[in-house]
């Protein structure tokens, strides 16, 4: 699951799929492998424990701000539709995200958490509490000035 995850940081596969989401031949960017197993682990805990446990705390030290610096991919840029909506082009493949294309830990993690399966991978219910929990973590990653 991490090698999967750390997809999200990773160059993208050729050829491309008209599934948005469809990404078989993409390859894991392995300098991220351990950061989202410790990511997956602060996750597995807190869906074990509760976000207001001790080791939610612990997980709110060890992940707050470390997503990067919010540098996009190369050949991607930002947009702006008529109704505010932001969006990201790639100008090289045409391809179009709502999500940031950075090559961060949190793009690990929303990589994951877009690509859980239901029925496929696991209940609706089960999905919905992980996806919470995958963002859970997204937002302590993206959270500024927190360590101690």
């Amino acid at each position: 699951v991490t090698a999967f995850a750390a997809r999200g940081a990773g160059e993208p596969g050729r050829p491309s799929f008209h599934a948005e989401l469809a990404d078989p031949y993409a390859e894991p960017n392995e300098d991220y492998v351990l950061p989202v197993d410790i990511c997956l682990r602060h996750v597995t805990a807190a869906l074990l424990k509760g976000t207001d446990s001790a080791d939610a705390k612990v997980a709110s030290q060890d992940l707050a701000g470390q997503a990067g610096d919010g540098k996009l991919r190369e050949y991607w840029d930002e947009y702006t539709n008529n109704d505010g909506t932001i969006y990201w082009w790639n100008e090289l493949t045409g391809d179009t995200s709502y999500a940031a294309p950075t090559m961060q830990l949190d793009t690990c993690l929303a990589y994951l958490r877009d690509r859980i399966g239901v029925p496929r991978d696991m209940s609706a219910g089960a999905a919905m509490q992980l996806r919470a929990h995958l963002n859970w973590a997204i937002d302590l990653l993206n959270k500024k000035g927190f360590r101690q």
